[in-house]
């Protein structure tokens, strides 16, 4: 049994996010949590030059295939609309952003 198949799916949530915050925090952003339960948005990360990303945080299993997270994860008409990002994250660490940003245009 692996370390993650022992927490309960809030405790899977909160390591996740934890996980999305020093992902992000290590790249150079500012981040701010949400201190609400329930919402459309995790995490918003500011970059350098003052432009916003809103997250909600994922936590995918081991079982889950990652070149079909696309169709598992679905934004909803609200985080559509607010420019939600999806920050997918495994077992393993393994990140993903839907839809992406690139990392590169993050430094002009």
């Amino acid at each position: 049994m692996t370390e993650a198949q022992l927490l309960t799916r809030h405790e899977k949530g909160a390591w996740a996010e934890a996980l999305a915050t020093a992902w992000l925090l290590e790249r150079g952003f500012l981040v701010f949590v949400n201190f609400a339960a329930q919402g459309p948005v995790d995490l918003v990360a500011i970059d350098k030059h003052g432009r916003c990303f809103p997250f909600d945080v994922k936590y995918v299993s081991g079982r889950t295939v990652r070149k079909d997270l696309s169709k598992f994860r679905v934004r909803s008409d609200l985080q559509k609309a607010l420019k939600v990002r999806l920050f997918i994250i495994d077992h393993e660490k393994n990140v993903t952003i839907s839809p992406p940003f690139d990392e590169d245009s993050l430094d002009e």
